[in-house]
């Protein structure tokens, strides 16, 4: 299997024109605001080991694509390993959930931003509130725990609690 890495920073953050204005101070470059629905199915318990599996279809501007990532919490980061693919056919969700079963459904409003090797998802989901996501993606050697740890000290003025686990776990949570 061809799985890419992520190191995640994942905290509540109340203050996002201060995000903002960090993330223009060193450097990094606003792409896009973008709706997105995130339907996570059931899956059979996996090992342990691995961490909390997921699939999830998400829909964004007609497009929808299948990503499924086995992830787990490493101190104050969470590691990904997660795979993607394109799913063009409308009726995908159909029969995903016929076959599996719909977990949550998630709906955000993410606003995305990017320097090098790392995302910065300012996002606002419905029913949780506002999440700041930094995802530091596996690039050349780079030490990712350092660039996760980097990020953690510049917004730390910004960031609430910690969040483990996914939207998912929120949304479920929440109950909606």
């Amino acid at each position: 299997m061809d799985f890419r890495l992520n190191r995640e920073l994942k905290a509540y953050c109340q203050d996002f024109a201060t995000v903002r204005r960090l993330l223009q101070d060193h450097a990094a470059v606003f792409i896009e605001v973008k709706e997105q629905v995130d339907r996570y199915y059931h899956l059979p318990a996996g090992d342990a080991a691995e961490g909390a599996r997921r699939l999830k279809l998400r829909v964004e501007k007609g497009s929808r694509e299948l990503i499924y990532y086995y992830e787990r919490q490493e101190g104050n980061a969470r590691t990904s390993r997660f795979q993607l693919a394109q799913a063009d056919d409308p009726r995908i969700g159909d029969v995903l959930e016929a076959a599996l079963g719909v977990r949550a459904v998630v709906r955000k409003q993410r606003e995305l931003w990017r320097k090098d090797n790392v995302v910065f998802n300012l996002d606002t989901v419905e029913g949780v509130g506002r999440i700041l996501e930094v995802e530091v993606q596996d690039a050349d050697g780079r030490d990712i725990d350092a660039q996760v740890a980097e990020y953690r000290r510049l917004f730390a003025p910004c960031l609430g609690s910690d969040i483990v686990g996914s939207n998912e776990d929120l949304v479920v949570a929440a109950g909606k």
